[in-house]
Protein backbone atom coordinates (compact mmCIF):
# COMPACT_ATOMS: atom_id res chain seq x y z
CA UNK A 1 0.00 0.00 0.00
CA UNK A 2 1.99 3.15 -1.04
CA UNK A 3 -0.71 5.21 0.43
CA UNK A 4 0.17 3.98 3.84
CA UNK A 5 4.11 3.90 3.40
CA UNK A 6 4.06 7.34 2.25
CA UNK A 7 1.83 7.91 6.00
CA UNK A 8 5.07 6.25 7.54
CA UNK A 9 8.08 7.89 6.15
CA UNK A 10 6.29 10.82 6.31
CA UNK A 11 5.30 10.10 10.36
CA UNK A 12 9.45 8.99 10.37
CA UNK A 13 10.67 12.54 9.29
CA UNK A 14 7.97 13.96 12.23
CA UNK A 15 9.25 11.52 14.37
CA UNK A 16 13.25 11.93 14.51
CA UNK A 17 12.15 16.04 14.86
CA UNK A 18 9.92 14.82 18.50
CA UNK A 19 12.52 12.91 19.95
CA UNK A 20 14.46 15.48 19.84
CA UNK A 21 12.18 17.06 23.26
CA UNK A 22 13.22 14.14 25.26
CA UNK A 23 17.05 13.84 24.60
CA UNK A 24 18.82 16.64 22.74
CA UNK A 25 17.20 19.46 23.98
CA UNK A 26 18.25 19.08 27.84
CA UNK A 27 21.92 19.23 26.50
CA UNK A 28 21.38 21.83 24.01
CA UNK A 29 19.87 23.78 26.85
CA UNK A 30 22.25 23.60 28.99
CA UNK A 31 25.45 23.83 26.86
CA UNK A 32 24.33 26.68 25.05
CA UNK A 33 21.73 28.84 27.00
CA UNK A 34 23.04 27.88 30.47
CA UNK A 35 19.73 26.28 31.28
CA UNK A 36 20.03 23.66 34.24
CA UNK A 37 18.08 20.29 34.36
CA UNK A 38 15.20 22.08 36.35
CA UNK A 39 14.43 24.50 33.57
CA UNK A 40 13.87 21.79 31.42
CA UNK A 41 11.90 19.40 33.77
CA UNK A 42 9.86 22.90 33.84
CA UNK A 43 9.27 23.13 29.67
CA UNK A 44 8.00 19.03 30.32
CA UNK A 45 5.48 20.07 33.33
CA UNK A 46 4.58 23.03 30.84
CA UNK A 47 4.10 20.60 28.54
CA UNK A 48 1.92 17.91 30.76
CA UNK A 49 -0.14 20.86 31.58
CA UNK A 50 -1.01 21.87 28.33
CA UNK A 51 -2.01 18.44 27.55
CA UNK A 52 -4.32 18.03 30.79
CA UNK A 53 -6.05 21.02 30.54
CA UNK A 54 -7.03 20.84 26.28
CA UNK A 55 -6.72 17.22 25.16
CA UNK A 56 -9.95 16.44 25.62
CA UNK A 57 -11.63 19.30 23.99
CA UNK A 58 -8.76 19.46 21.43
CA UNK A 59 -10.00 15.79 20.66
CA UNK A 60 -13.23 16.63 20.28
CA UNK A 61 -12.75 19.14 17.67
CA UNK A 62 -10.28 17.85 15.72
CA UNK A 63 -12.23 14.21 15.05
CA UNK A 64 -14.40 16.46 13.09
CA UNK A 65 -11.87 17.86 10.41
CA UNK A 66 -10.01 16.06 7.74
CA UNK A 67 -7.29 14.10 9.62
CA UNK A 68 -4.62 14.28 6.89
CA UNK A 69 -5.05 17.82 7.25
CA UNK A 70 -4.86 17.73 11.03
CA UNK A 71 -1.94 15.80 10.58
CA UNK A 72 -0.41 18.73 8.46
CA UNK A 73 -1.73 21.34 10.49
CA UNK A 74 0.33 19.59 14.01
CA UNK A 75 3.48 18.77 12.10
CA UNK A 76 3.47 22.38 10.96
CA UNK A 77 2.88 23.41 15.06
CA UNK A 78 6.18 20.90 15.34
CA UNK A 79 8.35 23.00 12.31
CA UNK A 80 7.29 25.85 14.36
CA UNK A 81 8.12 24.92 17.82
CA UNK A 82 11.70 23.19 17.10
CA UNK A 83 12.76 25.78 14.44
CA UNK A 84 12.04 28.66 17.61
CA UNK A 85 15.01 26.79 19.91
CA UNK A 86 17.60 27.76 17.11
CA UNK A 87 16.03 31.86 16.76
CA UNK A 88 15.23 32.42 20.27
CA UNK A 89 17.16 32.65 23.29
CA UNK A 90 15.23 33.82 26.17
CA UNK A 91 13.65 30.97 28.31
CA UNK A 92 10.11 32.46 28.55
CA UNK A 93 10.21 32.04 24.34
CA UNK A 94 11.46 28.34 25.07
CA UNK A 95 8.38 28.00 27.04
CA UNK A 96 6.59 29.43 24.03
CA UNK A 97 8.14 26.86 21.80
CA UNK A 98 7.18 23.73 24.05
CA UNK A 99 3.77 25.25 24.49
CA UNK A 100 3.19 25.52 20.50
CA UNK A 101 4.62 22.03 20.01
CA UNK A 102 2.15 20.37 23.03
CA UNK A 103 -0.35 22.07 20.17
CA UNK A 104 0.47 20.25 17.48
CA UNK A 105 1.20 16.88 19.63
CA UNK A 106 -2.68 16.89 20.92
CA UNK A 107 -3.29 17.56 16.88
CA UNK A 108 -1.02 14.71 15.68
CA UNK A 109 -1.14 11.50 18.23
CA UNK A 110 -4.40 10.99 18.33
CA UNK A 111 -5.38 11.42 14.76
CA UNK A 112 -1.91 9.87 13.80
CA UNK A 113 -3.99 6.37 15.71
CA UNK A 114 -6.85 6.56 14.05
CA UNK A 115 -5.42 7.23 10.67
CA UNK A 116 -3.32 3.89 11.46
CA UNK A 117 -6.27 2.08 11.79
CA UNK A 118 -8.44 3.19 8.76
CA UNK A 119 -5.37 2.31 6.43
CA UNK A 120 -5.67 -1.14 7.43
CA UNK A 121 -8.11 -3.66 6.43
CA UNK A 122 -9.83 -5.26 9.28
CA UNK A 123 -8.33 -8.99 8.63
CA UNK A 124 -4.58 -7.43 8.94
CA UNK A 125 -5.44 -4.67 11.56
CA UNK A 126 -2.70 -5.87 13.89
CA UNK A 127 -0.42 -5.65 11.05
CA UNK A 128 -0.53 -2.40 9.76
CA UNK A 129 -0.45 -1.05 13.53
CA UNK A 130 3.07 -3.00 13.87
CA UNK A 131 4.13 -1.00 11.38
CA UNK A 132 2.82 1.99 12.35
CA UNK A 133 4.55 1.59 15.46
CA UNK A 134 7.75 1.96 13.40
CA UNK A 135 6.74 5.40 12.87
CA UNK A 136 8.39 5.75 16.22
CA UNK A 137 10.96 3.21 17.03
CA UNK A 138 13.34 4.18 13.98
CA UNK A 139 12.97 7.74 14.95
CA UNK A 140 13.89 6.89 18.23
CA UNK A 141 16.99 4.61 17.72
CA UNK A 142 18.45 6.99 15.08
CA UNK A 143 17.34 10.24 16.33
CA UNK A 144 19.61 11.22 19.60
CA UNK A 145 22.72 9.60 17.47
CA UNK A 146 21.97 12.42 14.69
CA UNK A 147 21.63 15.16 16.89
CA UNK A 148 25.05 14.49 19.11
CA UNK A 149 27.00 14.20 15.54
CA UNK A 150 25.13 17.47 14.49
CA UNK A 151 25.81 19.01 18.08
CA UNK A 152 29.60 17.73 18.28
CA UNK A 153 30.58 19.48 14.94
CA UNK A 154 28.25 22.16 13.48
CA UNK A 155 26.82 24.93 14.62
CA UNK A 156 24.10 23.61 17.77
CA UNK A 157 21.32 25.66 16.25
CA UNK A 158 21.51 23.66 13.07
CA UNK A 159 19.72 20.99 14.69
CA UNK A 160 16.73 23.07 15.01
CA UNK A 161 17.03 24.43 11.52
CA UNK A 162 17.32 20.94 10.10
CA UNK A 163 14.42 20.02 11.99
CA UNK A 164 12.26 22.66 10.86
CA UNK A 165 13.01 21.43 7.07
CA UNK A 166 11.82 17.67 8.00
CA UNK A 167 8.58 18.82 9.65
CA UNK A 168 7.72 21.25 6.69
CA UNK A 169 8.23 18.12 4.26
CA UNK A 170 6.63 15.71 6.92
CA UNK A 171 3.97 17.80 6.71
CA UNK A 172 3.75 18.83 2.29
CA UNK A 173 3.77 14.44 2.57
CA UNK A 174 0.47 14.53 5.01
CA UNK A 175 -1.19 17.60 2.53
CA UNK A 176 -0.35 15.59 -0.26
CA UNK A 177 -1.70 12.39 0.77
CA UNK A 178 -5.05 14.42 1.68
CA UNK A 179 -5.35 15.58 -1.68
CA UNK A 180 -4.86 12.19 -3.30
CA UNK A 181 -7.17 9.91 -0.26
CA UNK A 182 -8.33 12.07 1.59
CA UNK A 183 -12.21 12.22 0.00
CA UNK A 184 -12.38 8.11 0.80
CA UNK A 185 -14.73 7.37 2.80
CA UNK A 186 -12.53 5.94 5.75
CA UNK A 187 -10.87 8.72 5.96
CA UNK A 188 -13.86 10.92 6.71
CA UNK A 189 -14.36 12.69 9.86
CA UNK A 190 -16.47 11.10 12.53
CA UNK A 191 -20.38 11.50 11.96
CA UNK A 192 -22.90 10.26 14.73
CA UNK A 193 -25.44 8.42 12.95
CA UNK A 194 -27.91 9.26 15.53
CA UNK A 195 -27.52 13.34 14.47
CA UNK A 196 -27.01 14.08 10.93
CA UNK A 197 -24.26 16.68 12.32
CA UNK A 198 -21.29 16.06 13.13
CA UNK A 199 -20.45 14.67 16.49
Amino acid sequence: NSAFMAFLVAGMLMGVVYQQMYNSLSVYLRDNHGIQPSGYGFLLTASAVVVILFQFSVTRIIKKKAPFLMMAGGTLFYMLGFSMFGFVKAYWLFVAAIVVITIGEMLVVPTSQTLAVNFAPEEMRGRYMGMFGIVWMIPATIGPGAAGVILDNFNPNLLWYIGGVLCAVSALGYYILHLKIGHQERFQPQIDEANPQLS
